[in-house]
């Protein structure tokens, strides 16, 4: 791992307006720009956002379709790593996923689909099968979309297979009410986020969505260090240029400093003990 400056963002978008949603993914990147940032994630489906029945006339095939070659085009131009999310229609059998992708400055580097699926996604949605870890030069990342933090397994293998960071996009986040932070930054989604920060040695970030239109009060982000620490956090207070941007710097010597530690949990596992974690539910 070495140091990379990196970006969570959620521009203000419009669910099944493509173009309106491009637009404002590309003033979000011209902002990481200007503080140059080397990776920006964005929130859950952002590009689409409808996880109804318009997800069908709006889902589009990745890499080959439109709107991620709009992406790819646009992590040429700004020169940095883009983790976008959009609804995926696989071509060849008409499938719906949550996918996240990323490109980067030399083109389209892969892409997650997200294997757990809250009740309501399944009328749009089918969940993927594959965990992977991408090499993005600087670092290596997987990619853990929104419910799938809530099941620890998922961000374990990932670091089994060599993740440093995850890149964790959500779509809820964003009140028509103000949120105070020691109420955000204590709930149960940062209680899982953390955890699996500590679990693992890897560092968390962290973008969630905000497109409804009386959500004045953005959503939440953050940046979490491998020790669950949070490095940085965006409070949900209105946000006058509508991009919900947050920067930090990660720190390798954190990364290494957490992997060194003698009681590191991945040092000490006992995977003979395990059977029972991939039993099915009774």
């Amino acid at each position: 791992m070495q140091p990379i400056r990196v970006a969570a963002l959620s521009p203000t978008f419009t669910p099944a307006d493509k173009a309106h949603n491009l637009a404002r993914a590309r003033a979000g990147l011209e902002a990481c720009r200007a503080r140059d940032v080397e990776l920006a994630l964005f929130s859950e489906w952002y590009l689409t956002n409808c996880v109804d029945e318009r997800a069908y006339r709006c889902a589009e095939p990745i890499p080959d379709g439109p709107c991620a070659q709009e992406v790819i085009g646009m992590a040429r131009e700004f020169g940095l790593i883009v983790a976008m999310g959009m609804e995926e229609l696989d071509p060849d059998t008409g499938v719906v996923y949550n996918t996240h992708f990323l490109a980067g400055p030399d083109g389209y580097l892969g892409k997650h689909r997200k294997t757990h699926l809250m009740v309501r996604e399944w009328q749009a949605h089918r969940p993927g099968d594959k965990l992977e870890v991408f090499d993005l030069g600087k670092i290596k990342a997987g990619i853990s979309i929104c419910h799938e933090n809530m099941y620890p397994e998922t961000s374990r293998v990932l670091a089994l297979q060599g993740a440093e960071v995850i890149l964790a996009p959500f779509a809820c986040g964003g009140s028509p009410d103000y949120v105070a932070p020691e109420v955000w930054q204590n709930d149960f989604h940062m209680a899982c986020w953390r955890a699996r920060c500590f679990d693992n040695g890897v560092f968390m970030i962290v973008s969630g969505g905000n497109g409804h239109p009386q959500n004045n009060y953005r959503t939440y982000a953050c940046v979490i260090d491998p020790y669950a620490e949070v490095l940085a956090a965006l409070s949900p207070e209105p946000d006058p240029e509508g991009l919900n941007l947050l920067v930090a710097d990660l720190d390798p010597e954190k990364f290494i400093a957490r992997r060194e530690d003698a009681n590191y949990p991945l040092k000490k596992r006992r995977p003979e003990l395990y059977g029972k974690v991939c039993a099915g539910y009774e």
